[in-house]
């Protein structure tokens, strides 16, 4: 309540702040990545995108940060930061045909804001100019931070679109505990469809009970109730490069069907019939897998004296840090399986070793889709 009663104070005094103009900073000049989608190496595996904005009344508050073609920090506002990393995601997707849709979400406000979330553009044909025209209308609004609602919302107008959607949330992440059962709701409605991505806004809020960041905390369940996707804060990607590789991860997927077969002495192993194996960029255990699951768990259920660690791996692709978090992702969801088939959950450790342990080292997708595993290592 405290908290809230700030951030209002803080709207208060900031009415004259707020209008529909572009900041006035320098957009910073994105990374191109057609090249990837010209020389046959990528293609396109997502189809919608819709951007959600936090607009609450947080967003008003200072912030600081260094910026390309700047020698000292800008000092603007945790909205102003919002905008050029959004205006820095929409310049860095490459030519690609695409429906999609900017969202925001903050409370009501007597007159000037008579809703908790609105759709500013779309859902629409991607046009890069008019999407970042709408980037720029949105101002703060009420001190709520309504996420949930925006999600549902966003459920709506994804949930009609055909092929594969993205959810990509940019917030500071702080008051807005109905969001994680919302994001469960939209993976349940619109399943495999979609992935949910997030970027983390601001300095976080250390506490107690989150020593990680409250707000890290609450964007990373937001995230895993996607069950693919992932998060980032925005110092991740404030520069070209690092939101070159947010938004490969989004939009781009290697041409399998384009890559040279190995060649005849380069065997690729088979794969182990005592793992699990995923799709890339993903970590949810897919059905076929269930015989596996069952396996494993049969066996552990037969040797009370034996526990298992799962290890979870990751193709070469993408940056050491990311892929140590997908593999941890894809070792906790193995966990998951097996500790509903029965399997007490202190004989359970899971492990990630990201890139580091490749069973094949080919770079072609016939090792890569090897190297994409969790194993289970049956200890004493």
């Amino acid at each position: 309540m405290v908290r809230n009663m700030i951030k209002l104070l803080v709207v208060v005094l900031s009415l004259a702040l707020l209008g529909g103009c572009a900041t006035g900073i320098t957009p910073i000049p994105a990374q191109d990545l057609n090249a990837k989608l010209k020389s046959g190496a990528m293609v396109q595996k997502t189809n919608n995108f819709e951007v959600i904005m936090d607009t609450s009344a947080s967003m008003q508050e200072p912030y600081s940060w260094s910026q390309f073609g700047y020698t000292t920090p800008v000092n603007a506002t945790k909205l102003e930061y919002e905008q050029s990393l959004v205006r820095l995601f929409n310049d860095t997707i490459p030519n690609l045909k695409l429906t999609s849709g900017l969202r925001d979400f903050a409370g009501e406000r007597w007159l000037t804001r008579p809703f908790m979330t609105k759709l500013w553009y779309g859902m629409a044909p991607w046009v890069k100019e008019d999407f970042n025209k709408n980037i720029y209308e949105v101002n703060t609004g009420g001190v709520e931070s309504p996420l949930d609602l925006a999600l549902g919302a966003a459920t709506a107008d994804l949930k009609p679109l055909a092929g594969q959607s993205a959810v990509i949330i940019f917030s500071d992440g702080l008051e807005m505990p109905k969001a994680v059962a919302s994001a469960q709701a939209m993976k349940s409605t619109l399943k495999d469809k979609v992935c949910i991505y997030a970027v983390l806004i601001g300095k976080d809020v250390i506490t107690q009970d989150n020593p990680q960041g409250e707000g890290k905390a609450l964007l990373d369940k937001v995230v895993k109730a996607g069950q693919c996707g992932y998060l980032v804060t925005g110092k991740d990607v404030e520069s070209a490069a690092g939101m070159a590789a947010f938004v490969e991860k989004i939009f781009l997927g290697p041409a399998a069907a384009a890559v040279a077969a190995p060649p005849a002495a380069a065997m690729v192993p088979a794969a182990d019939p005592d793992s699990i194996y995923f799709d890339y960029d993903k970590y949810n255990v897919k059905p076929e897998y269930k015989s596996v699951v069952k396996k494993n768990a049969d066996y552990l259920k037969a040797n009370k004296g034996s526990n298992v660690t799962i290890e979870g791996n990751c193709d070469e692709r993408g940056t050491n840090e990311y892929n140590m978090a997908l593999g941890q992702r894809r070792a906790d969801s193995a966990a998951k399986a097996l500790k509903a088939a029965g399997v007490d959950a202190k004989r359970i450790k899971t492990v990630s070793y990201g890139e580091e342990k490749p069973v094949c080292k080919d770079a072609n997708e016939a090792c890569w889709s090897k190297n994409r595993n969790a194993k289970y290592v049956v200890t004493k």
